[in-house]
């Protein structure tokens, strides 16, 4: 057993050294079809990697959203329709959460009319009181300072986390955290300390985050807008959002609650990239095909050139499976040295420090290039020679000794 693997290996090196001799001294009629090759293996690869770096970019922006599975919660007078009150509805909240385990629950506490202050300038912004789970929920990314913890209840200054609108708007760019702003609103009066910086992208208008607790107490009586969230597992997510709601009403009686499944895996939706992402495989199977027939062409065009040659191997003793592989290689080898090079090209491309810089940079969690597409780049090169290879290999096993000598 081993000796048969043993020599099947051999044969199998053999085989790939002498094709590579081969194209070494046909280089300069196979190099022309191989560069089609190159060129359709590197269009595959880097559509395959830029479809998984795209699908990452859609996932991170959905996910802004809420996380699969996500959990709205409302709370409101089912006579007037208004919102209940924060120090009404959330407690009940805790409590359903605390009942169901669920580790990942935030409310959403929007304050109306607040403007921060800085020694420079003035702007409205959004303030927003949150738990601190709310991050994990939203896929908050804090690159500058960090995130709000429950011991910052405890602040006299309560602490905020902005986003680089803000610190753009209110000319903060570039100071050192932590730093002083000054909110003032409806209720509110406070120097706030900001002590990171998300990178969520909003709209224009500055966005802080802080805690729900803090905001509570700095605002106490001012009028505010609720919703409460939850990021819980997708399996018998939408099960678990009715028994929520049920439970929400059960705390809060004659109230109305509505609990649902909201994130963008409960509606599904198509690939948004796929229709480009197969118009760019398209193109680059026709230049496969295009680069694949060339190779096949000046395969042929050298079989016949060489006939004397494998004639004379044939009179030496080599069997008619030996010239089939010898030859099969030659064509297996040239592509997928073409594919390595290929490969090489596309993740040179999708590398390229302009493409992460200008194309990548609404993505926080850069996926890295994947293995995938280069082992797709290669098999398809691999596939590509060995079916450009199989009718010259054909052509030269039938060769006779006789014939060879004719010739």
């Amino acid at each position: 057993m081993r000796s048969n693997l043993a020599r099947l290996v051999t044969g199998l090196a053999a085989s790939t050294v002498e094709a590579w001799q081969e194209l070494r001294i046909h280089r300069l009629r196979v190099l022309l079809s191989l560069v089609g090759v190159a060129v359709a293996v590197a269009s595959i690869t880097a559509t395959v990697a830029a479809g998984q770096i795209a699908k990452q970019m859609f996932t991170e922006s959905y996910e802004v959203d809420g996380r699969p599975a996500h959990i709205s919660v409302m709370a409101y007078d089912p006579q007037s329709g208004m919102p209940l009150s924060v120090e009404r509805v959330r407690p009940a909240f805790q409590t359903v959460a605390e009942r169901f385990d669920v580790k990942y629950a935030s409310a959403r506490i929007s304050a109306y009319d607040i403007k921060a202050t800085t020694a420079s300038s003035s702007k409205r912004v959004e303030l927003m009181g949150v738990d601190p789970a709310y991050a994990a929920i939203h896929r908050v990314v804090v690159p500058q300072g960090r995130w709000l913890q429950a011991s910052d209840e405890e602040r006299l200054s309560p602490a905020l986390v902005v986003d680089e609108t803000f610190l753009k708007k209110l000319g903060l760019r570039g100071t050192q955290l932590p730093t002083s702003v000054d909110l003032k609103g409806q209720g509110m009066s406070v120097t706030a300390t900001i002590i990171g910086v998300t990178s969520l992208r909003g709209y224009g208008t500055p966005r802080a985050f802080m805690l729900a607790d803090s905001l509570e107490h700095w605002q106490a009586g001012a009028p505010t807008d609720a919703s409460y969230e939850m990021w819980v597992p997708i399996d018998g997510a939408d099960e678990l959002a009715g028994e929520i709601g049920m439970a929400m009403r059960a705390e809060l009686p004659g109230l109305q609650v509505d609990a649902q499944r909201d994130d963008y895996m409960a509606w599904g939706g198509e690939d948004p990239i796929g229709p480009i992402k197969w118009v760019i495989i398209g193109i680059a199977g026709i230049i496969l095909l295009l680069g694949a027939l060339s190779l096949l062409n000046i395969a042929l065009v050298t079989i016949q050139q060489r006939i004397r040659e494998i004639g004379i191997r044939r009179s030496f003793g080599a069997t008619t499976g030996r010239v089939f592989f010898s030859v099969l290689m030659e064509s297996v080898v040239a592509t997928v040295v073409a594919g390595v090079v290929g490969v090489l090209l596309a993740v040179a491309a999708v590398k390229n420090p302009l493409v992460q810089k200008y194309v990548l940079q609404g993505i926080d969690d850069v996926p890295p290039f994947p293995l995938s597409a280069a082992f797709l780049g290669l098999a398809v090169a691999l596939a590509v020679g060995a079916i450009a290879g199989i009718l010259p290999a054909m052509i030269a096993a039938r060769v006779k000794i006789i014939d060879a000598i004719r010739f």
